[in-house]
């Protein structure tokens, strides 16, 4: 899971771009390994609501797939971010990290610009206002996930009772009212499927499978 976490987005030539569908995330690990992947990389700089870490994105990902890997990194929802750089706000979500991208005259997308090194402050979006007593029960109950699957891994909890704690905080899930969010109702099928994991891994160590 750490792994997963810790994703950067390869680097691809423009090329590539108009000819080859955008290459999956790579790992922190790999990255490291293969040097060369990270050709041409734009570094950028993440702070905001206590957090501060950085990226290595392609040129030509798009401002979705760095909301996708803030999520990853904060647990904070795309549709909860916004993301401001240079007092402007990045709403559109289509638009590449890098510059606009051509083929001749012709405008394939639009760029934001960003440069090597560049800073974005992270802040909440006037959704999460919105919806922010679900979120912060369900930030609550995703906490409580993660203390009962390290009682997992330490062997402090048997099978039995991680799957007891599951169903009952599955049922404290089911109890969050989205209010007719959909990114609520998202983020409650996110923590619905990362409790259902930790049972299923507990199920496997019980059966001598290291999941």
């Amino acid at each position: 899971e750490s792994t997963t976490k810790e994703l950067v987005f390869f680097t691809m030539s423009l090329q590539q771009s108009h000819r080859e569908p955008r290459e999956p995330l790579a790992s922190q690990e790999s990255r490291e390994e293969s040097p060369s992947a990270a050709a041409g990389a734009i570094r950028l700089r993440i702070a905001g609501l206590g957090h501060h870490f950085e990226i290595d994105a392609s040129p030509i990902a798009m401002l979705s797939d760095l909301k996708d890997e803030i999520q990853r990194k904060t647990n904070l929802p795309s549709p909860y971010q916004r993301l401001v750089a240079k007092r402007k706000k990045l709403d559109d979500d289509t638009m590449v990290l890098g510059p606009t991208v051509m083929e001749g005259n012709t405008i394939l997308s639009m760029g934001i610009g960003f440069d090597y090194g560049a800073k974005i402050l992270l802040l909440h979006s006037p959704l999460f206002e919105q919806d922010k007593e679900g979120i912060e029960k369900l930030t609550a109950l995703v906490n409580e996930i993660e203390r009962i699957d390290q009682g997992r891994r330490s062997r402090d909890m048997n099978n039995k009772l991680v799957q007891e704690l599951i169903i009952q905080v599955c049922c404290k899930i089911d109890a969050v009212e989205t209010n007719g969010s959909e990114a609520l109702r998202k983020m409650r099928k996110q923590t619905i499927k990362r409790a259902e994991n930790v049972a299923q891994k507990s199920e496997a160590n019980k059966r001598g499978v290291d999941p």
